[in-house]
């Protein structure tokens, strides 16, 4: 089964991020509706897998320089 996660979520020791389709044991997916939207094995086909998106980390800003006088 699949599963998209609603918020960051840890299964099987691995987090997948908000928005992330991964899939899941169909054991779990009773308690995996609480963290995630859980998609059927017929929806899960037609859906198409996301690669993981690449975070930049954002430009790191300095203390200005003395002027001389």
């Amino acid at each position: 089964m699949k599963a998209k996660a609603k918020h960051w979520v840890n299964y099987n020791g691995v987090w997948h991020m908000t928005g992330e389709v991964f899939n899941i044991d169909p054991a779990d997916a009773a308690e995996m509706k609480l963290y995630a939207d859980v998609m059927g094995d017929a929806l899960a086909t037609n859906e198409t897998e996301q690669e993981e998106p690449i975070l930049e980390e954002p430009a790191k800003r300095g203390r200005k320089r003395k002027t001389k006088e």
